[in-house]
């Protein structure tokens, strides 16, 4: 069985554990499932790169969500803002959704500063700010159900934990109808963090730098109308820089990122 790039990244002792703990520790059926993963990967390697041409081209703000930084632990830390996606819930598709998860959870492999070796190694940890979701799309979660499912099966046991941030009494709502349909160790990781915890909580999962990033981009993002600085995440800004916390934005957003890491596919370097 050959495995295309990508998903090679995913091929070591920490994700063969994840494998083998997502089929219940059966390695029969944790090879059928690292091979099914292979096999959708192939099949979709055109699709991908067809996807991170349109959005470098002609839409970088189709989707927000990138890597912004590190947790206390090396893993990455990944981000989302709905009120800096220009695009209407219509062309938020299932397809495109997943194809630009698929990239963001492959870049993150390569960024990862966790040991491959480590049960845990190769997780991140996605931070979503609530800020400007548009109620058309929490009329979506059978997409939802489906973007989870793919993602499960490419990358098992990848996501650490969701935190959620400035989200509203429909949010909660949804997610009570999405929860449902989740296996429970995944509807687990979800947090909703209430407003007087914002502090506490970053304080504890990551360093200061990144915690007060996360903190003056959300309130960044509460702005209305949204800024144009805010608006062009994927530009360089003077003052507070959208695309990433200043350690990263040095380390990644470079012309020769280590290990070819490529955070967001619109993402400006310099």
């Amino acid at each position: 069985m050959s495995a295309p790039d990508g998903i090679l990244l995913f091929l070591c002792v920490s994700s063969y554990w994840r494998f083998l703990k997502q089929s219940k520790w059966s390695v029969v059926k944790a090879f059928d499932l690292v091979k099914a993963a292979c096999e959708w990967h192939s099949k979709n390697v055109a699709k991908l790169d067809e996807m991170k041409r349109e959005i470098a081209q002609e839409k970088p703000d189709l989707f927000s969500l990138r890597q912004v930084g590190f947790d206390n632990s090396g893993r990455p830390v990944l981000f989302m803002c709905f009120a800096q996606s220009s695009a209407s819930p219509a062309e938020h598709t299932v397809d495109s959704v997943i194809m630009h998860c698929q990239h963001i959870a492959e870049s993150a492999g390569r960024a990862s500063k966790q040991a491959s070796e480590e049960p845990d190694g190769k997780q991140f940890i996605l931070v979503v700010d609530c800020t400007g979701l548009q109620p058309a799309a929490l009329k979506k979660p059978t997409m939802m159900v489906k973007v989870n499912q793919t993602m499960t099966l490419l990358y098992p046991n990848t996501v650490r934990g969701v935190l959620l941030f400035n989200y509203n009494q429909e949010v909660r709502n949804t997610w009570r109808d999405i929860k449902q349909y989740l296996d429970a160790d995944t509807a687990a990781k979800v947090k909703f963090i209430a407003v007087q915890a914002v502090s506490d909580t970053l304080a504890q999962l990551f360093s200061p730098e990144l915690g007060a990033w996360l903190k003056a981009e959300m309130t960044a993002n509460k702005q209305t109308p949204l800024s144009g600085e805010q608006a062009k995440f994927w530009q360089s800004q003077s003052g507070h820089d959208p695309r990433a916390c200043p350690s990263f934005v040095a380390e990644y957003l470079v012309d020769d990122p280590p290990n070819g890491a490529q955070p967001h596919p619109g993402m400006l370097y310099g």
